[in-house]
Order: C-alpha cells, then sequence, then structure tokens
C-alpha cells in the first residue's frame, strides 16, 4: 500500500530560530486515491442506508440522550431540529421587541455530544460549530453577498443566508411581526403586540458526519453488533437572556412582562450507514474503521488586547489537523459575531517558534475563496483554517497539508485584531482531527 507524507513539523535545520517553509515528514497515511480506492471496494461490497429514528424531546436547560441503532457501518447523522414557542407579553401599553442570535435556530443546541462506547469522545461540538462543519463540506451552502462594487474584502458575513430548507422561522399569528436583518434565517426581531401572545415555528437541518468526506470513509463507526453501542447527548440552554448568547435576548434586559410557554422542541434523528457486506469480509472496512474522525470544541477563551498577532490560541498534541474553526463574539456589540472578514487579518498556524503555515493577509485570502464559493465561505463570526482544502492544487491529496500534532512544538494559531474590537472578546475553537488505530473490531 503506498503511502504519502502529512506535514511532519520537524524542527529546522538550526534549530527554532532558523525560519523555514513547513516541509513533508513522516509517513503516515495512504494518499487521497489510495483510501477513496479502499472506500469505493467497500461501496460497490455495501450500499449506503438509513433508518429513520424516533423523535427526541429535547428540553431549554438540560441535556437528552439518546443510542444509535447497532446496524452496519455508521457513515453520519441527520438532525431535523424543530419546533415552536409562545411569547406572552402582559405589557398593556407597549409591544414587546425580542432579538434573535443571528445564528438561531441553530443556537438552540449548545452542545452535541458523540461518544462511542461510552468512552470514546468523537464529537463535542455546538450546533453553529456543526453548521460550519456542513459549510466547510459542502461549498455554496450560505447564500449571498459577493457583489462587484462591494467594499474590498467583498464577503459581508452577517447577510449571508441559508435556504429554507436547511433553516427557517415562520409565524402565521398576526399579533406577531417578523423583523427583517442580519442572520441566517434573514429574520432578526420578534414583535409581539401589546397584551397579546404570538406564536413562532422554526426549525434547522444539522449532518453530523463520521467519516473525513463521503467518499472517503476513515471513520466509520462498526455498529454492527449489540457488543457496542454509540450515544448522541443534545443540550439545549436557557432561552433567555440580555445578549446575542441567549438565543432570545432584548438588550435592555429580558422584561418581566414577556414570558415564554408552550417550548416544545424535537430531534429528528436518521441514522446512515454502509452494510456489512454479504458474505461478510472484514478485510474490506477494517482499516477504515481503526481511524477516529473526531470534531472537538475548546470554548470559553478569552483575548483581552488588540493589535497585530494579538489573537494566540495554543493548540493541544496528539492527533492529525485537518481543519481548525473558530467562532467569535465581541465583547461591547452585546456578543454579536464578529466580522472576520474586517476585524481580523494574517491568520496563520505558528508551530516550532519560526514555522508559519497558511498565512497571508484578509484581502488575498478573501480573493482565493470567492473563486470557489458562491456565497460567504464562513458563518457569522467564524474563521476557517483549512488543510483539506486542496481544490487549487491540481493533483493534491487530502492529507498533503494535514498537521501532524504529535510532533509539533507549541503549536499556536494566531491572528492580527483590528480596530472596530472591543475586548475581551470571546471565542471557541474546533478541532477537525483524525486519531489513528483507536478503534477495533468486534
Amino acid at each position: 500500500m503506498s503511502e504519502t507524507s502529512v506535514r511532519g513539523n520537524t524542527l529546522p535545520n538550526g534549530g527554532v530560530t532558523t525560519t523555514t517553509d513547513a516541509g513533508q515528514a513522516q509517513p503516515f497515511v495512504p494518499n487521497t486515491i489510495t483510501v477513496q480506492a479502499l472506500s469505493e471496494r467497500l461501496m460497490n461490497a455495501s450500499e449506503l442506508n438509513c433508518i429513520r429514528m424516533n423523535p427526541v424531546a429535547i428540553v431549554p436547560g438540560r441535556q437528552t440522550t439518546f443510542k444509535l441503532d447497532n446496524v452496519g457501518l455508521g457513515e453520519s447523522l441527520d438532525l431535523l431540529i424543530t419546533g415552536s414557542l409562545d411569547i406572552v407579553n402582559a405589557d398593556q401599553a407597549a409591544a414587546a421587541v425580542i432579538s434573535l442570535d443571528p445564528h438561531f435556530p441553530y443556537s438552540l443546541l449548545s452542545n452535541i455530544l458523540v461518544q462511542f462506547n461510552g468512552q470514546t469522545v468523537l464529537h463535542n461540538l455546538s450546533g453553529i460549530e456543526a453548521l460550519g462543519m456542513m459549510v466547510k463540506r459542502n461549498k455554496k451552502l450560505l447564500l449571498g453577498q459577493i457583489a462587484s462594487g462591494a467594499a474590498a474584502g467583498g464577503f459581508i458575513q452577517g447577510a449571508a443566508r441559508l435556504p429554507q430548507q436547511i433553516a427557517w422561522i415562520s409565524t402565521t399569528d398576526a399579533d406577531v411581526t417578523l423583523g427583517a436583518g442580519n442572520g441566517l434565517t434573514g429574520v432578526n426581531t420578534i414583535t409581539v403586540a401589546l397584551a397579546s401572545t404570538g406564536t413562532i415555528n422554526f426549525g434547522c437541518y444539522i449532518s453530523v458526519p463520521f467519516t473525513m468526506r463521503r467518499n472517503l470513509l476513515m471513520g466509520l463507526l462498526p455498529m454492527q453488533n449489540n457488543s457496542v453501542y454509540a450515544s448522541v447527548g443534545l443540550t439545549v440552554p436557557g432561552l433567555t437572556g440580555a445578549t446575542a448568547a441567549a438565543p432570545l435576548y432584548v438588550a435592555a434586559g429580558w422584561p418581566a412582562t414577556a414570558t415564554l410557554a408552550n417550548v416544545a422542541i424535537s430531534a429528528q434523528p436518521t441514522y446512515n450507514f454502509w452494510s456489512i457486506p454479504t458474505p461478510n469480509d472484514a478485510k474490506l472496512y477494517e482499516y477504515l474503521i481503526s481511524h477516529s474522525y473526531m470534531l472537538q470544541s475548546d470554548v470559553g477563551n478569552t483575548l483581552t488586547a488588540l493589535g497585530a498577532e494579538a489573537m494566540q490560541y495554543k493548540l493541544p498534541n496528539n492527533y492529525y489537523l485537518l481543519s481548525l474553526l473558530l467562532t467569535l463574539r465581541d465583547g461591547a456589540a452585546g456578543g454579536l459575531p464578529v466580522d472576520v472578514y474586517t476585524r481580523l487579518d494574517n491568520p496563520f498556524l505558528n508551530y516550532n517558534g519560526t514555522a508559519r503555515v497558511g498565512r497571508m493577509d484578509r484581502l488575498t485570502r478573501a480573493a482565493r475563496q470567492a473563486i470557489h464559493y458562491e456565497g460567504v465561505p464562513t458563518v457569522w463570526g467564524q474563521l476557517l483554517w483549512d488543510a483539506t482544502d486542496i481544490d487549487y492544487l491540481a493533483n493534491g491529496m487530502n492529507s498533503t497539508q494535514w498537521l501532524n500534532m504529535y510532533r509539533a512544538n507549541n503549536p499556536t494559531f494566531v491572528a492580527d485584531l483590528l480596530a472596530g474590537l472591543t475586548a475581551p472578546l470571546t471565542f471557541s475553537a474546533l478541532r477537525e482531527q483524525l486519531v489513528p488505530a483507536q478503534v477495533k473490531i468486534v
């Protein structure tokens, strides 16, 4: 089996003070063509199928857990989140104006936790971060705006929208007005008439992948017998607050005259899997299931200053890094997302003190991304550093630019924070990673 190399992060000749380009080093995985061939061998002997599982009621302020069915080799999980709620306005003199977090309704899931056999945490991320991964894996998912003649940089993150099939908010209530504005659904306020009760309906679709790509099946979950299990935990935060950190908020403070009633939110899971070949030949999938594809979020990070290289995020070690997704919120704008295309510059990943991977100014970065995306390339507030985005390489392999974090020395993600922000800022960092030899056939 032929092998290729990921970035080995070896120390440059002359030590850590020597400037060098990131090089290639220790062999790890077969090249993309070989992995795809392994995947296609399984696909030819199997079929992709799905099971619609029972709906799960999810409750604000708590985690709800369910298990995947013990069938086949798990490829992904679809979650259709739907719900409705009443806003009761007891104020006899004025309408109640409620703001929506721009990420609504994805902000209804503060955590998605996927565990295998109760020991290995495969995924630990928010609904907003899960959307960021969907956008990464499905270019052109976000609609508009890249307009000729727009300000330098070209991307207007806040103006990006999702198709109504992916996320929506609606009402048929005459006492409710949905106000247009920046956000994923195009709605950013809900106004309920004085002394009235208004009902809103909402929903969104989330894809939780278990494999690197649809056609690169490393990471498949061996769910074919009852001696293993995979659990999924969905956490819904409190729904109301005074900043955009809450799904529904009022900047002046949530009014005592406004209450929520009849809150009903559910998740409809659909489990997608590749069937076990008949007759069963474990050699067709043993390599693919031996690696764990993981999405791991580090939350609650704070930035206390602005300026050149003011953003510093130290990455942990011992995995292969595929991408890094940062979700930033401004400290003085009521927790609103940061427009990363106007407020961050020169992002890069640094290791060994000298190697700078992917460093380019924001305008060059935007110009390159405009070639591959019809709309905005990332969700409002999100910055993506992507080692798997090799479309611009004529013969690029998916593993060409992965970073070997087993051998990295002090890996740190760095960026400039420009004027217009107010510290302290907060951010989460989602690592898309591959960990080898985590799973064995049972």
